[in-house]
């Protein structure tokens, strides 16, 4: 048997899916979380408006909505999801891992000023640029894990490599394009790191996801030093008093929100689906 191209992809014929129902997928999403949920009760509240029990409703919406519109309501909110700590890049120096391994997010379609090619979103960017910090700060090599986010899109992991190598001139040892979830990244990614002799690795990406990332991470049977980073709430040693703009709604904030509510929701489906080898996806 020849010995495996520790470089080589892993794409998405080569791993035994089913393709999940997206639609779904979606309407779950429409109904357990915000903005969704939020406008069915209040549309049920207005109904029901002329009894208490509407008018409550009503309450809890606007509540609600407040709540997650503000930066005080995220910091709080994030507190609770973004337990795994920081590590400073001096911290992963001595970590004695053998290569970056980073779970990527999402892109952005139809885009026009590159033709209408699929590019990074706004949080695959940020991950991407992060775990170059840590490349340069450490000298690792770096491995990709995303698939395609869209049929017929461009697959995260060849996107992001081609943004390394432009933007950085660096070039991944490893990407696997195949995932289409974090529990995927996870599993995929063990053929990447076994094909280079890896044993241990630099896990990157968002704070909020990190907790989900390392737990699909150590259910695949990795050994990973999480760099979390984009903390979407302040660490007690740095906190200051809140300040007036604080306590006020905020663009983007909701959508900050969402994302803490989708990674506490998925921590909960993960839960749900331990015994299984392969958890539903959300």
């Amino acid at each position: 048997m020849g010995r495996a191209d520790p470089c080589r992809v892993l794409s998405q014929q080569e791993v035994s899916i089913v393709e999940p129902d997206v639609t779904t997928r979606a309407t779950l999403k429409l109904f357990l979380l915000p903005p969704g949920v939020l406008l069915v009760l209040l549309l049920i509240g207005w109904l029901f408006a002329r009894r208490a029990f509407g008018r409550l409703l009503l309450l809890v919406g606007i509540l609600l909505f407040y709540g997650l519109s503000t930066p005080v309501g995220l910091d709080w909110l994030a507190g609770k999801l973004e337990t795994v700590p920081a590590r400073t890049l001096d911290e992963l120096k001595r970590a004695r891992a053998d290569g970056i391994l980073v779970f990527l997010a999402g892109t952005r379609r139809h885009n026009p000023e590159f033709e209408g090619r699929d590019a990074l979103s706004p949080l695959s960017l940020e991950r991407i640029d992060y775990a170059l910090a840590v490349h340069r700060a450490t000298g690792l090599p770096i491995l990709l894990s995303g698939g395609r986010m869209n049929s017929g899109g461009t697959p995260l992991a060849e996107l992001a490599a081609a943004w390394l190598k432009d933007r950085g001139g660096v070039s991944p040892v490893g990407a696997d394009i195949a995932s289409r979830d974090t529990w995927e990244n996870a599993q995929n990614s063990r053929e990447l790191l076994e094909q280079r002799g890896m044993q241990r690795v630099i896990l990157v990406t968002h704070a909020f996801h990190m907790p989900r990332a390392r737990l699909s991470a150590r259910a695949a049977g990795l050994d990973v030093v999480a760099a979390p980073f984009g903390f979407s709430h302040t660490p007690e040693r740095y906190r200051q008093p809140a300040e007036v703009k604080d306590w006020l709604p905020q663009p983007g904030v909701l959508g900050r929100s969402y994302l803490i509510l989708h990674e506490m929701a998925g921590l909960v489906w993960y839960g749900f689906n331990q015994k299984s080898e392969t958890p539903a996806r959300l």
